[in-house]
């Protein structure tokens, strides 16, 4: 598929979510074999390329992920050599995360927890925490 079919592609998400999914490919560059995302997850998700250069930039070998969403920034973490603890409250979008984490090849070094970070924190071991909650979108 092309680029200019890529960017005129439907978002099944509808027409305000549109400029997002244009972009989907920067989201994760493997979004065509597989990648499961639902609509927050769409305009939340960092870009692979930021997720990589923040994951470079944390110092410690365990980060926990406090708010894990649909898994990029934890794969960040995971391809640039940490252990990480993911944690996402949404069952649904956790799943998200272990599914893309294997399309990576990561998954293995990523600890997935669903649950309430606030009710947890202090009892997952980390050398880093990663906040990047949720913003409420477009």
């Amino acid at each position: 598929m092309s680029d200019s079919q890529d960017k005129s592609a439907a978002c099944p998400f509808g027409f305000k979510l549109e400029p997002y999914w244009a972009r989907r490919h920067s989201l994760f560059t493997r979004f065509d074999e597989g990648i499961k995302i639902d609509a927050d997850g769409l305009y939340s998700v960092k870009p692979e390329a930021v997720a990589l250069e923040i994951a470079k930039r944390i110092e410690g070998e365990r980060v926990l992920d406090a708010f894990g969403g649909v898994g990029g920034s934890a794969i960040g973490f995971a391809r640039a050599g940490k252990q990480v603890v993911c944690v996402e409250i949404d069952e649904q979008r956790i799943g998200y995360a272990r599914h893309n984490a294997k399309l990576y090849g990561v998954a293995n070094r990523i600890t997935f927890v669903h649950g309430d970070v606030l009710e947890l924190m202090g009892r997952l071991p980390c050398d880093a925490i990663y906040l990047d909650p949720p913003w409420g979108g477009p």
